[in-house]
């Protein structure tokens, strides 16, 4: 608000775009220090919908990519809504990948119909929000019926198993393979048993290194799902038929080794 005013063409910085979607969902907040936006971003910090990257930005026009991501976890954290497993129509997005990421949040908000692209097919993931487009983004998020879903994608093969589905896989298909797409690095603070590593970039650069039957069930899991999801569409599309993938070590409490 600029002297009483609605400004539709200006930009919208982190900071307010953080309020108005934590506002959607929690109501008003007090402030917990100096900032008036404070309880919203401590609130939004809490519970991961930010990153110390929006911290850092907070007065600066938020990027695409950060709304999108700020949105996607919020649905998640505070609506309890689930992930479009099929969201192949994503990749008609020429940027889609410019950011890796980014990819599932983009993905996920634009097949949702919650963010929808610009010209030429292009998502444009580091360019600015207006306080109209922001305005239309919170409204969508919160009413689906308002949402623009985007489809026509190629179908995706892979399917979520849950934990006792996986085990009880690998229980009866000793070829069976769980695996681990997160970094080396990662793998080796905390995994799941008898899993092995094969991180997301080993996958996308040579997806046939991953074993040499097309038909071995293969189980993926990440932090969160975002890689794992990519790692399966990437052994799909190299003509792998039995892709599952778990939840993610930071959404199910595995016990780690």
């Amino acid at each position: 608000m600029n002297g009483g005013l609605f400004h539709p063409e200006d930009h919208v910085t982190t900071e307010q775009f953080v309020t108005m979607v934590i506002r959607s969902s929690k109501g008003i907040i007090e402030p917990t220090r100096g900032s008036w936006s404070s309880g919203y971003m401590d609130y939004a910090l809490h519970k991961g919908i930010i990153e110390d990257y929006d911290l850092t930005n907070i007065n600066k026009p938020i990027e695409r990519r950060s709304a999108a991501r700020i949105v996607h976890e919020a649905l998640k954290t505070d609506f309890g809504e689930r992930d479009e497993h099929e969201w192949s129509a994503a990749e008609k997005l020429r940027d889609l990948y410019s950011c890796h990421t980014c990819v599932m949040h983009i993905a996920q908000v634009y097949v949702k119909g919650i963010m929808l692209a610009r010209d030429n097919n292009v998502f444009d993931a580091v360019g600015s929000l207006t306080r109209a487009e922001a305005a239309a983004v919170v409204v969508r998020m919160l009413d689906r019926d308002q949402r623009i879903p985007q489809t026509g994608g190629r179908e995706i093969q892979s399917k979520n198993l849950s934990p006792d589905e996986a085990w009880q896989l690998l229980l009866n298909d000793k070829t069976a393979m769980l695996v681990d797409v997160r970094t080396h690095e990662e793998y080796k603070i905390g995994h799941i048993l008898e899993s092995i590593c094969i991180p997301l970039q080993n996958i996308s650069n040579n997806p046939f290194s991953v074993c040499n039957r097309k038909d071995t069930p293969i189980i993926l899991y990440c932090h969160k799902g975002y890689k794992s999801s990519l790692a399966a569409q990437a052994l799909i599309d190299a003509g792998y038929s039995r892709v599952y993938t778990i939840p993610g070590i930071g959404q199910y409490p595995y016990h780690l080794i």
